[in-house]
């Protein structure tokens, strides 16, 4: 061709949550024995969820009526109806939020609002991202800045809970942190920050006329004594705040890809202002985001049946992630915090506990040659070693830490499985595979 068209930056995008599943077909294509046990995507449909049946109704409501409304285009920045209920919310949950509608702006799911957000940051401005956190917001980021990512380490002594003097580290390093992200509560890691936390990332935000971005999707999904605290509250006033949250994981309805953006505090910062501004551009580009889950999130959140779905949903993922704690935290070497929101908990081994040599037993000889091919390639983080070795062994599909950008090396699973019988036997079998790969070499 005439010129270049890749990206040279294409490698700063990962995902390793899907990049298991390509490692999954292959190691399939090979073993015709192979039985894939999905511990990697957090979809609660593919294990034993049903979308609620007043969902369901809505749905049916809609498609049956205003079909305008649901098959035609609406407003770039969202539909109307739900940009209002999106601020009323708002500034009922937070109310010292005075959120207005024309500052809400919805895009084709959390994802599609990610990579909107960071595309149209400035040049050289970099957004401080958790570590480990997750891969959409790292490789956005990353990606359109054109450089590796700045991150901040959550600390597994403090239940994953931000390190404040690492960020105040890096921002005496980095000049060009314009803002921080917080997952809240967090993927990978299910922690559900306490407020004392959450007021020092609103004093650091203030006093370094910083941008702080939350991460708020799973919300809604707190337990085990955990409370989720309203960043809009805090920072109120104080500090410019984009609030993420969309219709995903807490219905269920992931491929709904419904998220929305909520700028805070608009009036406390010029170049914030202009920020708003340019983000709208990329939604008109776009047309609009996708119309028919937009029509039926004010009626969702609202339903008479939602809080008795949300009280049994959080209710049974809490017994979940219990019984699945009280499984992996009796395994020597390997390190486990209990959970209090979202659907994930991620284990980190014991420093030095992993070294290039462990394996586990791969029966098909052509699975085991294509693995250890991979495997010889350099560069290969030790727990994604450990993660491949226990798909091809024994079909359990878990995320290496790395792919978080952990600096503490370990694996993050699911906890949404409802089969109590298939989740126990499932996590015995990832139990002992730890036990037998530590002690391999």
């Amino acid at each position: 061709m005439r010129a270049k068209i890749s990206n040279l930056n294409a490698g700063l995008m990962r995902y390793g949550i899907r990049e298991m599943v390509e490692l999954t077909q292959q190691i399939a294509a090979r073993d015709p024995q192979f039985k894939f046990i999905g511990e990697n995507i957090g979809d609660p449909l593919e294990k034993g969820w049903e979308v609620p049946r007043f969902l369901r109704e809505l749905l049916h409501a809609v498609v049956d009526g205003d079909q305008k409304r649901a098959f035609g285009y609406t407003h770039s920045r969202g539909d109307l109806a739900a940009r209002i209920w999106v601020a009323e919310n708002a500034r009922r949950q937070a109310p010292a939020s005075r959120l207005d509608p024309e500052h809400v702006l919805f895009a084709n799911g959390l994802g599609g609002a990610i990579s909107i957000l960071y595309r149209c940051m400035g040049q050289g401005a970099r957004i401080l991202q958790p570590n480990p956190g997750y891969p959409a917001h790292i490789s956005s980021e990353s990606f359109f800045a054109g450089a590796a990512s700045l991150g901040y380490h959550l600390d597994p002594a403090s239940n994953w809970e931000p390190d404040l003097d690492h960020i105040e580290a890096q921002l005496r390093s980095h000049p060009e942190i314009a803002g921080i992200l917080l997952i809240n509560p967090n993927n990978p890691t299910g922690t559900v920050c306490r407020k004392p936390v959450l007021e020092s990332l609103v004093d650091l935000a203030e006093r370094h006329g910083l941008l702080l971005i939350s991460d708020e999707v799973y919300f809604r999904l707190v337990y085990n004594g955990g409370r989720h605290v309203h960043l809009a509250e805090l920072a109120a006033g104080r500090a410019p705040l984009v609030v993420m949250r969309g219709v995903s994981k807490d219905v269920p309805w992931p491929g709904s890809r419904c998220g929305w953006m909520e700028f805070h505090n608009l009036d406390l910062d010029d170049e914030y202002r202009r920020f708003f501004e340019v983000v709208k551009r990329p939604l008109m580009l776009e047309v609009c985001a996708t119309t028919m889950p937009q029509a039926v999130v004010p009626q969702i959140y609202s339903h008479p049946e939602y809080p008795v779905w949300l009280e049994k949903y959080t209710r049974e993922l809490e017994a979940n992630a219990n019984s699945v704690y009280d499984l992996l935290a009796a395994v020597r070497g390997l390190n486990v915090t209990r959970i209090q929101g979202a659907f994930y908990m991620l284990s980190s081994f014991d420093q030095g506990a992993l070294n290039g040599r462990q394996s586990l037993p791969v029966k098909n000889p052509e699975a085991r040659a294509y693995l250890e091919g991979l495997l010889a390639l350099p560069g290969v983080p030790p727990d994604k070693r450990f993660a491949y070795y226990l798909l091809a062994a024994t079909g359990i599909c878990v995320v290496p830490a790395s792919d978080f950008d952990s600096p503490y090396p370990g694996f993050r699973i699911t906890t949404l499985d409802r089969d109590p019988r298939r989740r126990d036997a499932t996590y015995r079998i990832l139990a002992q595979s730890v036990t037998d790969y530590l002690a391999s070499a």
